[in-house]
């Protein structure tokens, strides 16, 4: 679904028309960017040609000769937390899912035997926790973290490292995890940060923290930056930043690599500052508007004004409660709707995202800068349609 000149974008209209003049035409109305982002016709074409150039040159012939790009994305990433060139250690991995697995093998002395988090951590984070043999320890929080509590519970309790994931999947609250990592570099407590929504997203910067601070940050290719998928990094301070051959394996997909290497490239020639609030006013405008014509029905679950670009939603307690237990919205099947008579792409989000948080689904919107106020609307008569 190509746009029409009388679309109106939710973001300033240069931003808009630069995000999207760069990638394919859509074929339907993507909400989905907190999946998978859509590409640029850059990404795309640096990635085909570098699985070009392994056929024509060889495999390890086309990675040596990439060197040099990806070193640039290293430093792109440290750019994007304030650190600076050639600071640290940044690594690349398959995803950050497997970024998390990789830093919690690699780490010096061996595993933690314990981890803290707050209530409302991703659910596949804990998983990973959990089969690692790493014991889970909750945080007494808010869903907004508090810098405070997480400074209590280091008074009393020194867990081999405290995990934050900077903005969720369940819902689109900016979490203070700059903040929060320093109450934990002040401890002396190592701090691992999951920037997976966040990066290319959200501020990440984390230059106010010492030097000498035990931190790791790791996220993934596909989603805000609009990289390609199987594609994730770690970047590390720190004892961890001495290893960084434990965390990226040789045998990988190079050309994705190349493919966020541009997708990191392109963020920075638009203006991380000015993709940030692009994004915070789609997600503003994405909100106001569904809060506005869903009322009564469905509830937005973030505050409106929340810097994200992220929209979730739930039915309304009066509407559960109207409907009989057979009868009330499956969540799962109604997304699948959505795509399938309306073209109109959304995430469903199962209560396994946030165990902790989650008593029920919801449905997340996640549009970018190419969100247009029509977007929304085909959303609305869509849900008006099948729910």
């Amino acid at each position: 679904m190509e746009r029409t000149p009388e679309q109106t974008p939710l973001a300033p209209a240069d931003l808009a028309a630069a995000w999207r003049r760069t990638r394919p035409p859509r074929r339907l109305v993507h909400l989905d960017s907190a999946a998978a982002a859509r590409a640029s016709w850059a990404v795309l074409d640096a990635a085909a040609a570098h699985a070009r150039r392994e056929a024509e040159e060889g495999a390890y012939v086309a990675a040596a000769a990439a060197a040099p790009v990806l070193d640039r994305a290293r430093d792109d990433v440290r750019a994007l937390l304030g650190w600076p060139a050639g600071e640290g250690a940044v690594a690349f991995c398959h995803s950050a899912e497997d970024a998390l697995r990789q830093v919690l093998l690699a780490r010096p002395g061996g595993l933690p035997a314990t981890a803290a988090h707050a209530p409302g951590e991703y659910g596949p984070n804990v998983a990973v926790l959990d089969r690692l043999g790493v014991r889970p320890v909750v945080v007494d929080t808010p869903h907004r973290l508090d810098p405070a509590a997480f400074e209590r519970f280091l008074a009393r309790t020194r867990p081999g490292l405290v995990h934050v994931t900077w903005v969720g999947s369940h819902v689109g609250t900016v979490q203070p995890a700059a903040a929060v990592a320093a109450v934990c570099a002040a401890a002396g407590v190592p701090v691992v940060v999951d920037a997976a929504q966040a990066f290319g997203h959200v501020d990440t910067a984390l230059d106010a923290l010492p030097a000498d601070a035990d931190v790791v940050v790791y996220g993934t290719s596909r989603k805000w930056l609009a990289g390609p998928r199987g594609v994730g990094f770690v970047a590390a301070r720190g004892p961890l930043a001495q290893r960084p051959a434990l965390l990226e394996q040789a045998e990988a997909h190079v050309a994705g690599r190349v493919g966020l290497a541009v997708a990191l490239a392109e963020h920075r020639d638009l203006g991380p500052g000015a993709v940030r609030a692009g994004l915070a006013q789609v997600g503003a405008a994405v909100r106001h508007r569904l809060a506005a014509q869903l009322e009564g029905t469905w509830e937005v679950v973030e505050e409106l004004d929340e810097p994200s670009a992220t929209a979730t939603l739930r039915p309304t307690a009066a509407t559960r409660d109207a409907a009989p237990d057979a009868a009330r919205p499956d969540l799962a099947a109604l997304r699948a709707r959505l795509l399938a008579e309306h073209g109109v792409l959304t995430t469903f989000a199962g209560a396994e995202r946030s165990p902790g948080e989650m008593r029920a689904p919801a449905l997340r919107v996640s549009g970018h800068l190419d969100t247009t106020a029509q977007d929304v609307d085909a959303l609305v008569a869509a849900l008006r349609a099948v729910a």
